[in-house]
């Protein structure tokens, strides 16, 4: 088989976590994922690497092909008077976290709340989740 490392893959695709309903849908334009970028997680980038232009398969992606197991120190309790917006926080709400240089930031889920804190796991929400996604393969270059 071809290298395809660097090369851009056009792909379709449909999932989430197996067993639940799909969050993670683009059927309409293809997204473009270059092999070897880590735009995706390793188990699609592998079946990138094997599928035929045109091909399409479902994949059942165990965490360590996905997005990790979920790591606990990730899971850390914070004032609420240090966070923007840090009162109106509640369980179960997901919020936007950003890096202490402000450039980046990622999803983050409040997991428990007390009056004056509330703790927030920084881990990806698939981490620890087993995931099965539909993808089709439109294009290689």
């Amino acid at each position: 088989m071809e290298d395809r490392a660097g090369k851009t893959a056009y792909i379709r695709y449909r999932g989430g976590v197996a067993g639940e309903r799909p969050h993670d849908v683009r059927l309409d334009e293809p997204l473009a994922v270059r092999i070897g970028g880590h735009r995706v997680c390793k188990g699609i980038e592998r079946a990138l690497g094997q599928m035929e232009v045109g091909e399409s398969c479902t994949l059942l992606i165990p965490p360590e092909e996905g997005y990790g197991n979920a790591d606990p120190k990730l899971v850390q309790w914070y004032p609420r008077s240090v966070l923007d917006h840090g009162y109106d926080m509640k369980k179960g709400s997901m919020v936007m976290w950003k890096s202490a240089d402000g450039l980046a930031a990622k999803p983050a889920v409040i997991v428990d709340a007390t009056e004056d804190t509330v703790q927030i796991d920084l881990n990806h929400p698939y981490a620890g989740k087993t995931l099965e996604y539909w993808v089709e393969l439109v294009d290689l270059k």
